[in-house]
């Protein structure tokens, strides 16, 4: 399963986990959200094809840092939201996004 299906998944469980005056219908003209997870992970895997276009080693090396610092972020926020299988998924996915040359 992608990552952004097994994140609507959860995001449903947590929603039918509510009880049911939380789990009213949300307004029709509701703003279209991107979830953190999802922002997170794309400034990652921007920041990683940042650092493979550097050109200056120490400039690639902060960019690098820098995504690994918010893929940090991304696994504690959904071990923490007790999302452990969305974890692993984005795990893979930033993994091979790091493995790319």
């Amino acid at each position: 399963m992608d990552p952004w299906t097994m994140l609507a998944e959860a995001r449903m469980q947590e929603w039918l986990n509510r009880p049911a005056k939380e789990r009213e219908a949300a307004p029709t003209e509701a703003l279209a959200v991107v979830p953190l997870e999802v922002q997170l992970v794309d400034d990652a895997r921007t920041l990683h094809a940042q650092a493979r276009g550097a050109l200056d080693p120490a400039e690639a090396a902060r960019l690098r840092a820098e995504a690994a610092q918010i893929e940090t972020r991304i696994m504690v926020l959904l071990e923490q939201s007790g999302r452990p299988l969305a974890a692993q998924e984005f795990a893979r996915v930033l993994a091979e996004e790091r493995q790319k040359r």
